[in-house]
């Protein structure tokens, strides 16, 4: 149950967890603490995704570990990169979703950010571009740390 590429670029970056108070997952999307550590994304926000985490860290876990080493993150290098997503079982995904934005359920404790809420509108996560199953979406990550108005203090 989680996040995987399933078009466009990506790459690796590694980055510290948050303190021992946040739990990570494995295919579960992520965002920055206000201290600049990776922390997963709150429940019912509208936090910006970073990127996909690429290691489980338990809320115990310390980063880096006692080997070095710092979380991977998967990060989107293209605006389309498309995600093949679970969904979780408050509703399945049907053809006319293609086109919805969706919500990620920040709600589940076990897969934290790794699933889909079709059923969620409100906050609008995910772009789905396709449906696989009621169970599996294809999506693009609509809300991500890049996403920013269009004007920029240089633009005038």
């Amino acid at each position: 149950m989680s996040l995987i590429r399933y078009s466009g670029k990506t790459k690796l970056m590694h980055f510290d967890k948050a303190d021992t108070t946040v739990r990570i997952v494995d295919g579960g999307a992520v965002q920055f603490s206000a201290a600049g550590k990776l922390n997963d994304l709150a429940n019912d926000s509208d936090d910006r995704i970073f990127g996909v985490c690429r290691r489980t860290m338990a809320l115990a876990d310390t980063s880096p570990d006692t080997s070095g080493k710092s979380v991977p993150v998967e990060v989107p290098v293209e605006n389309y990169t498309e995600w093949l997503i679970d969904t979780d079982s408050d509703g399945g995904a049907s053809a006319t979703d293609v086109g919805r934005y969706c919500a990620l359920d920040t709600g589940d404790t076990v897969n934290i950010n790794a699933r889909a809420d079709v059923s969620d509108s409100d906050i609008p996560h995910i772009l789905i571009t396709g449906v696989v199953s009621a169970t599996k979406i294809i999506g693009i990550l609509a809300r991500t740390a890049l996403s920013k108005p269009a004007t920029h203090d240089f633009d005038t």
